[in-house]
């Protein structure tokens, strides 16, 4: 098999898994969803951006992380910084702002990374987005405000990527419930785990039911 057939194949595979299935009415789902912004949340979340968030986020970015389309790797924006800073931050503070379009930079390159060590199949393999730079510091600097209010947003029972919380927590939950369902002596009533291997999950969510939970 050449590497054409190789190519032509996982494309096929990857496009199946990733595509959009269609979606169906969803207000009877969104119409349980309350809204938890407060108008003081609102506020920090459309407060306008200023250059110094901007090369803040650069900075906190990893130098050597593997370049985008485009082939610049952030090391370059944060070494040239004093020369292309002032235009980086008026292209990227224009989108952010001025609600300027992101078509120029929302170009990526998709990577197939093993997650196994010898990998045998396509299900082995992970696709992931190579981003360019500046489309980089735009969807953190978003990702920043929203973090200020994840708190009051995501259930307590989600306990990544939010402050204050942490994984350990509900793996020392699991523990604890799995050790009272071992030491139960008494009762006729039994109790049983569950646990779903939910495949993919977060890439296979629909981008109209993604934009009509955030709305």
């Amino acid at each position: 098999m050449d590497s054409r057939e190789v190519e032509s194949i996982a494309k096929g595979y990857f496009s199946d898994l990733f595509m959009s299935r269609g979606i169906g009415n969803m207000d009877h789902i969104l119409s349980r969803v309350h809204s938890c912004i407060l108008e003081s949340m609102n506020l920090i979340l459309l407060a306008i951006y200023a250059d110094a968030e901007i090369i803040k986020a650069l900075k906190r970015m990893g130098p050597i992380k593997a370049s985008g389309a485009d082939g610049f790797s952030t090391i370059f924006y944060q070494k040239y910084c004093h020369i292309i800073g002032k235009d980086t931050c008026d292209f990227c503070l224009n989108i952010l702002n001025n609600g300027n379009s992101l078509e120029e930079i929302n170009k990526t390159q998709l990577v197939l990374l093993p997650k196994t060590a010898n990998p045998t199949n396509l299900k082995n393999y992970r696709p992931i987005s190579l981003c360019t730079v500046i489309y980089k510091i735009i969807a953190k600097k978003v990702a920043n405000r929203l973090q200020k209010v994840l708190d009051g947003c995501i259930d307590d029972a989600q306990s990544v990527f939010v402050p204050s919380r942490l994984v350990f927590d509900n793996v020392l939950l699991a523990y604890e419930v799995l050790h009272s369902f071992k030491n139960k002596r008494a009762g006729r009533k039994g109790f049983m785990a569950l646990k779903l291997d939910m495949s993919k999950a977060y890439d296979r969510v629909e981008w109209p039911f993604i934009r009509g939970i955030m709305v």
